[in-house]
Parts: structure tokens; sequence; C-alpha cells
């Protein structure tokens, strides 16, 4: 059985070449009639030349390709002056490369400047890609510099370098919103402005275009466009021009006049702490919300609601972060903060068994027996030490109670009521819930 791959053929001698025509979409660019190559005298050494040839060939189809999709694109009436440049340089290259010497370039541009109106020394009419393809000819790039880069410009650099625009692993999202908000701007400000002349006046154009914005799907259809929303293309819009700066070679002494743009004043002491931002409900509706759920639910529900309350994370990171054995309760001799670092809140007994009770019971022990739902932080004994307490270190005696709770009762020293169970003191009231 014979060799088959695609293009390839087994010659009069024997061996085996590679043969395929330049397909005609790209025959402007790769001048050659055909791709031609040996690979080799037997089967064998066809098979393994093969991959790599046709991988190069595929590579120089795929980059005419590209080549003349650009040059189709910078012909175009939306190319910009810089892709237009682009696209002249490029065409001035491939005549040098065939070795072109300058009376021929001249020659070059001499007869496509003919194909138009002149005045003068320069074509009328003539489109951007032809009138800088003309200048680059008779001038050189030395002396024929590029035109600057505007805010169109910045946005396809930045969606090409940065972005990967062109990668498949990108998300069109993103990429979708950087030419959404720079295409806004470029109608709030009416023309696609040169990056050395969008002044402070013309950002503030763009943020008050953009506020005026209705939302037309989504929360809050119909209404404004929240001032978060304008503040994160803003943010997008003065990236662009950072990076634009930096890639197209710009001095660090041009302003971006959309760095640290205000988006809207808010009246002092009526605006929202970043931490109430992030908080789901405001606390009102969870005050009302928490009685209603506590009032009607079973005990099971009411302990996922406390899970679900937003303090309940930080207070449970406070007692799980609290490595040591000691508790930090206020002093009733100096009124100020004293550590308890003594036998027993010392020893490392104490604190395994306060990690195991506060993990069996999440909840102040005093506050359930009222109906209330609140954090445990602490624990500690049912009756105080200093007061005859047992000092030994028994599941059975301790309890828990809310951070400010334990804070009041070593404060004030409050006497345990005369209940007593068999086995088990009754709780004592929690001072938080005292009237």
């Amino acid at each position: 059985m014979g060799l088959v791959l695609k293009h390839v053929e087994q010659t009069k001698s024997g061996s085996w070449q590679y043969r395929r025509r330049v397909p005609k979409d790209v025959s402007e660019v790769i001048t050659k009639r055909e791709f031609k190559r040996k690979l080799g005298d037997s089967q064998k050494e066809a098979l393994a030349a093969y991959p790599q040839y046709h991988a190069q060939v595929e590579r120089v189809i795929d980059a005419a390709k590209k080549r003349m999709a650009g040059a189709v694109a910078a012909s175009g009436p939306s190319a910009s002056e810089r892709e237009a440049y682009a696209e002249a340089l490029r065409r001035r290259a491939d005549l040098v490369a065939r070795g072109a010497t300058e009376e021929v370039l001249e020659l070059a541009a001499d007869s496509l400047a003919d194909s138009f109106p002149q005045e003068g020394y320069e074509p009328v009419g003539a489109p951007p890609v032809d009138r800088h393809t003309v200048n680059l000819l008779r001038l050189g790039p030395e002396r024929y510099r590029p035109p600057e880069p505007t805010l169109g410009d910045a946005l396809r650099l930045y969606l090409k370098e940065h972005l990967k625009a062109d990668s498949p692993e990108t998300d069109s999202r993103v990429t979708g919103l950087a030419t959404r908000v720079v295409e806004a701007a470029i109608a709030a400000i009416g023309r696609d402005p040169l990056l050395t002349a969008i002044t402070r006046e013309d950002a503030r154009a763009v943020r008050d275009h953009m506020l005026d914005r209705v939302k037309a799907t989504g929360r809050g259809a119909g209404g404004k466009v929240s001032a978060a929303t304008v503040s994160r293309e803003l943010s997008i819009l003065s990236a662009v021009i950072n990076f634009a700066k930096v890639e197209f070679g710009m001095p660090d002494t041009m302003p971006n006049p959309f760095s640290r743009l205000p988006v809207a004043r808010v009246a002092k002491g009526q605006g929202q702490k970043a931490s109430e931002k992030r908080d789901p409900l405001p606390p009102t509706v969870l005050t009302k919300t928490r009685a209603r759920v506590l009032a009607n639910a079973a005990p099971e529900l009411a302990l996922i609601w406390r899970m679900d309350l937003p303090h309940a994370a930080r207070s449970r990171r406070c007692c799980r972060n609290s490595g040591d054995a000691a508790v930090r309760v206020p002093s009733s001799r100096r009124g100020g903060t004293a550590l308890m670092a003594h036998w027993p809140y010392n020893t490392s007994k104490w604190a395994r068994l306060r990690e195991a009770k506060l993990a069996e019971t999440p909840l102040c022990e005093i506050c359930a027996r009222r109906g209330e739902i609140e954090d445990a932080v602490a624990v500690d004994h049912f009756k105080p030490v200093n007061q005859g307490g047992h000092p030994r270190l028994l599941a059975a005696s301790l309890w828990q109670q809310p951070r400010s709770s334990q804070r009041r009762r070593h404060g004030q020293e409050q006497a345990l009521p005369p209940a007593i169970q068999a086995n088990r003191p009754a709780m004592p009231p929690c001072p938080r819930h005292e009237r």
C-alpha cells in the first residue's frame, strides 16, 4: 500500500516530495506559484519530514491571510491613520525585500500618485493608505514619521497586547466591555481624539454622558446607571491610556485626563461606608427579620439564621483564632483590661476544653434560656472561682455567653441565683439582656 498524505506525491525517480499550489486569495502576498520540497527517498523518511514542513506551510498561508485581512481593513473607511500608515509601511517593506532600489521606490511612488488627481506634489482624494504609501516610498520611514495615536488606536493596542483578544482563552466579555467603554467615550467626545489632545473637559463630558445613560436590562432597568458602574468604566479608560503611553513611547509628562476623575459628590454624612455597601441587607431589615425568625422558627432554623448573619463569621473567627488559653476581661480593681494568664486558664487542657465547648455549643446558653440567639465567644465557670466555684476543668461546670455579657459578669461580680439543679447549677442571668 502506497503512502497517502495530503500534498505528498512520489516522483518518477521513486522519491517523495511535498507539492502544494499557493491559494489564490493570498497570491498577492505569496509571489511564488507553489510550495515544493523533497521529503525523502523512502516512505519512512517522508513520514518523518512531512509534519514539520506541512506545519511551516500552514503558518505561511495563515500569516498571508492575516496580512490580506489587515490590508483590507486598513483600506476601509473606518481605518485610522495609524493603521493606514502601518499597511503602507508593509508595502514598502515588501518592495525592499524584493530588491527594490531607491530609484525603483521613487518610480513606484510616482506611478501610484499618477492614478489620482494631484495638487502640487500631493495626490488629491487618495485613500489614507495610498497617501501614506506614496510619502513613505518617496521619503522613507526616517523622514516620514507615523501619525500620533488616537484613543481608538489605544483601544486596539490594549485589546491585542494586554487583553490578548486573539487568544481563544480570552473571555469575550472582558474585551467586549473595554470596547464598549472606549467607543462610548469616543461617541461622547464626538470624534476619535488624539491621546495628546484629550482634555480634562473632554473627560468630564464623557463622565456626564455615562451618568445620563439609562439601564435597558437587568436589575434597576429604566433607571440611571449607578455612579459605581461609571467609576469602573472610567478606570478602564484610564488603564487604556496608561498602557498606550508606555507602548507608544509617549512622554511621561503627558497627563491622563481620566485619572482620579470624581464621579459623584455626596453631602457630608449622607454617604455609605464600604462595609455598609457590602452588607446584603440594611441593619434595620436584619433586626426585624431576626426577631420574626426567632419568634416563629424551630431551634434548628434559628441556628442556621445565626450562622448566616454578617457578624457571625467575625465572631467565630475571634474565638477560633484565639489560640492561647488566656481570656481578656475587664479588671474590677483597676477598671482596665487584665489578662487571665493564671491557672487553670494558662494550661493546654483548658484550651482544648474551651475549644471543644465552643464547638459543641456555639450559642450563648444563658441567652438561649431567655429565647435569644447570641454568639458564644468565651467559656467560663458557672460560679466564679473567687466565690467558691470549683476550679477543676469539668465540662459540666462550664457555660458560654457573649463577650459583652462575660465582661459585665466579671466586672460586677454578679452572684448566682439560688436555684440549683441536682447535678448542674442553673444558668445565671445574662447581663446583656437585663433591663
